[in-house]
């Protein structure tokens, strides 16, 4: 059939959405030309499972005109009036959910009619529906649309006095969604840059955000008490997480910042100023990884408690999974990650529950130590994506020297480092973390068997300096039994 992509859209409507859809195709108003009705009652026999046997030209042609003879072209036209008349109907199902640019396309039309009432109302009515929203990526790109109607407004009634103010207002948003927009994107590149292998040759937001004083501009707004004095404090804070991880003020700043303004966002923007909390102390938990780790655990709840861990709705993403299950094991938190798993896996995307389920029991069994059974589970993985690899493969080595099977481990650790090399898709940092922790871990096997103090040693301060590596504390801690026995 050729309208498979049809069908295909068709099957996510729910019941509601195909009476709505019923009564759409029979509006004259709606309807251009070809009247697709007829042709849609039938496809609605079909719904919810579009049977492809039923689904043939032939056969919805025989129905829909039963004396005359099989034409494709005209079946050709029927289906793509009717995908155009789906396309129109999920544009306004859109529409319903935006009410802020409904309220924009009125405007508009107000204005090309010259209905000044009119359009002062609705601009009322405009300001009045973005005072109940809260802050997120397109709040001030709304409220700056929202000025920008004002001075339409202004210039149509010849009163230039209020034009200043709003002028000076446009602008002040768009400062404020630029910065929003330049921490969500750095945030974004770096997760990109070190879990993706993707490289940004040329990188000008970067660039711009180390070049910027936005200290000064923060000192500033504060000064004069301007509305937003705390989200350009927030943006800057987030940006020198990014820029001076080292300084870790910035990170208490924005943790204290998003605490006392956190009922001001939407869900959504509570969600992405969570994922830059929770990346940083990620990347920075080998300085300090029981503070920061705990820190993760904490949020983790937190966000778990609030629901904004889940998107789409209900469903929690891999990423989240796995970062929620190891935050809670680094700090020895078993029971709570057993529940989690058992209450959780469930909410993530149903063709890869039962793989990451695996996964999770997996590292759950190394934590408790019961390592033939991560070996059980780490087997019944299947691979999502390189990520799920490198899991299957720490875990695999790290299980291996636990049971003390050091010719299996040897030949997987050789099988491995071949791996990292040979695969494109590979980053080159993680490339260099998992290579160091297979090169290390191949350096103990050596002094396990030799035992040699002096190497224990050198090898603990080595790797002791090196923040370049998968499973540091487990690495030390390896050796820290050598140096005991």
């Amino acid at each position: 059939m050729k309208g498979a992509k049809l069908i295909n859209i068709l099957k996510t409507f729910s019941t509601d959405e195909m009476k709505m859809l019923e009564k759409f195709v029979a509006s004259p108003f709606h309807s251009k030309g070809l009247n697709c009705t007829a042709y849609f009652k039938q496809l609605q026999k079909l719904y919810p499972d579009f049977n492809k046997d039923k689904l043939t030209d032939e056969i919805l042609y025989k129905k829909l005109f039963p004396r005359r003879k099989f034409n494709k072209q005209v079946m050709w036209n029927l289906t793509s009036a009717m995908g155009k008349m789906i396309n129109e109907f999920l544009e306004q199902a859109a529409l319903r959910k935006h009410e802020f640019i409904k309220k924009g396309l009125i405007l508009s039309e107000f204005e090309n009619r010259k209905l000044l009432i009119n359009y002062s109302q609705t601009l009322a009515e405009t300001e009045k529906l973005l005072e109940t929203r809260g802050i997120d990526y397109e709040y001030f790109d709304a409220k700056g649309h929202l000025e920008n109607y004002k001075q339409i407004y202004y210039h149509s009634i010849d009163k230039i006095q209020p034009m200043g103010s709003s002028k000076l207002k446009a602008s002040e948003y768009q400062i404020l969604l630029f910065l929003r927009m330049t921490v969500g994107g750095l945030n974004d590149m770096k997760v990109l840059s070190e879990n993706h292998n993707y490289r940004f040759d040329v990188n000008i937001p970067l660039e711009f955000a180390k070049n910027l004083d936005l200290e000064k501009i923060v000192d500033y707004a504060k000064s004069k008490n301007f509305e937003y004095a705390f989200l350009i404090e927030i943006y800057y804070h987030s940006i020198m997480m990014l820029l001076k991880p080292e300084q870790t003020r910035h990170l208490d700043k924005v943790r204290e910042l998003y605490a006392l303004h956190y009922n001001k966002f939407t869900m959504s923007e509570k969600r992405s100023m969570m994922h830059w909390i929770v990346n940083y102390c990620t990347s920075y938990s080998d300085y300090d990884e029981i503070k920061y780790q705990r820190i993760i655990f904490e949020l983790n709840e937190f966000r778990l408690k609030e629901g904004f861990a889940f998107y789409p709705e209900n469903q929690l993403p891999k990423a989240i999974y796995i970062q929620i299950l190891n935050s809670a094991l680094a700090v020895n938190e078993t029971e709570w990650t057993e529940n989690f798993i058992k209450n959780y896996t469930s909410k993530l995307q149903h063709d890869i529950q039962d793989s990451i389920g695996c996964l999770a029991y997996a590292f759950l069994y190394f934590h408790k130590k019961e390592f033939r059974k991560v070996l059980k589970y780490v087997n019944k993985v299947e691979f999502i994506d390189i990520q799920d690899k490198f899991f299957v493969r720490t875990l695999t080595a790290r299980s291996y020297y636990e049971l003390n099977e050091m010719e299996s481990l040897m030949h997987y650790i050789d099988a491995s480092r071949h791996f990292l090399v040979s695969n494109p898709s590979v980053s080159e940092m993680n490339r260099i973390y998992i290579q160091n922790f297979f090169n290390y871990l191949k350096k103990i096997i050596y002094i396990k068997e030799n035992k040699s103090p002096d190497a224990i040693f050198k090898l603990k301060k080595e790797i002791e300096k090196n923040n370049d590596v998968w499973y540091k504390s487990w690495l030390i801690k390896k050796l820290t039994e050598l140096e005991s026995k």
